[in-house]
């Protein structure tokens, strides 16, 4: 869903002047989208709802100086990242099966079955591209200890990969 411009500026310009009501509507309105990044960045439902609250307090800490003409959906997307890939970096990955809970729906099981069953990496990478739509030099900026040549190579592989799972 596209967003509306003038509707978020409004809600913006009445959070930097403290107006805590513009700021819950704009929580509203990105909630869904950040912590949907976040779930399929960590794979843990706990974490994602930690990474979505952390993303709002920064995001409310930081109103002030937000640039009205960047896009504020990529700012508090891009800040949502950020967290998601900290925590997940902070402790080593659990291993063992992967429970998508009940009240986790998305459109396409399959393919968020096989996304989540991804090694750590390939999944952060496709997730970033293919649903985030980061571009590689913005991928490279999360994750700086690779080379944009690795991030597509590995965003190639992964892509295969999940094809030939689903037999395309």
């Amino acid at each position: 869903m596209p967003e509306n411009t003038n509707y978020i500026v409004y809600l913006v310009e009445l959070s930097q002047r403290g107006r805590k009501n513009a700021f819950l509507d704009l929580c509203e309105v990105n909630l869904k989208s950040v912590f949907t990044t976040a779930y399929r960045l960590t794979k843990d439902v706990d974490k994602s709802t930690y990474i979505s609250i952390q993303t709002f307090l920064t995001v409310w800490d930081n109103i002030k100086s937000f640039d009205l003409r960047l896009s504020f959906t990529n700012w508090v997307k891009g800040i949502s990242v950020k967290i998601s890939l900290h925590e997940l970096f902070k402790y080593e990955e659990k291993s063992g099966p992967i429970e998508i809970p009940s009240h986790v729906v998305f459109d396409n099981q399959k393919i968020e079955h096989l996304l989540l069953h991804l090694p750590r990496m390939e999944r952060i990478i496709f997730v970033l591209h293919d649903f985030e739509r980061y571009n590689y030099h913005e991928i490279r900026d999360f994750l700086e200890d690779l080379s944009y040549d690795e991030i597509k190579t590995i965003l190639i592989d992964t892509r295969n990969f999940l094809m030939s799972k689903i037999g395309i």
